[in-house]
């Protein structure tokens, strides 16, 4: 059973993101917290952590630093930040310092529920606002490599898979695939299926 902890000060978002959680994880004990003071005590006593959910932005919360101090508290928990803030600096550093997601809270529903999906999966979920209209090379710089999830999305992809029949093929959600074919588009700085063929067999990937 899965141990997750909410932190959000906002009783309205902490209650959607609460049914979003258990949505995607049914069987999950849910902790809540309202700022990050809160989140390092919780954190310090259940101790093994799956999921936290972190706005940065809340009382008590040293943006940044607050996400570095709770990942050295429970180094084994997956922290995905979920913030108002959708400047792609403020993304990127975030991803920088450990954390294995970055939500915004204008996301949709069904978004929500497929970024969770990626991380719990074991990749990171990068949003749209941190890699639209930059430069290949600069957002390469700061992406991590594919997990094996992502390598086999591409390899489909590559085969001319749709996303229905990839969804059908590894047996997840077609959301899921979506965000999966986001990510390896970031991590290769592409924006298609035909780029990412290109990309993928110049880094020597691969794809058989």
């Amino acid at each position: 059973m899965k141990k997750i902890l909410i932190v959000e000060d906002h009783p309205v978002v902490l209650e959607v993101m609460a049914v979003l959680v258990r949505n995607v994880f049914p069987d999950a004990t849910v902790h809540c917290a309202h700022d990050c003071s809160e989140a390092e005590r919780i954190a310090t006593s259940i101790g093994d952590l799956d999921l936290a959910l972190v706005d940065l932005g809340l009382p008590g919360c040293a943006g940044i630093s607050s996400l570095t101090r709770l990942r050295e508290i429970v180094p084994q928990t997956s922290v995905v930040v979920v913030s108002g803030i959708e400047e792609r600096e403020v993304i990127l550093a975030a991803l920088e310092a450990g954390a294995k997601g970055y939500i915004p809270k204008t996301s949709q529903p069904g978004v929500i529920r497929a970024a969770l999906r990626l991380v719990a999966e074991g990749a990171i979920y990068i949003p749209p606002q941190a890699i639209a209209a930059q430069p290949c090379g600069e957002v390469q710089a700061h992406l991590p490599v594919l997990t094996g999830r992502q390598l086999e999305v591409l390899r489909l992809i590559t085969r001319g898979f749709a996303n229905k029949d990839i969804a059908a093929h590894l047996r997840i959600a077609r959301d899921t695939v979506k965000q999966h074919a986001k990510a390896v588009y970031t991590a290769l700085g592409v924006a298609n299926r035909s780029q990412a063929a290109r990309a993928a067999e110049r880094r020597g990937i691969n794809l058989r």
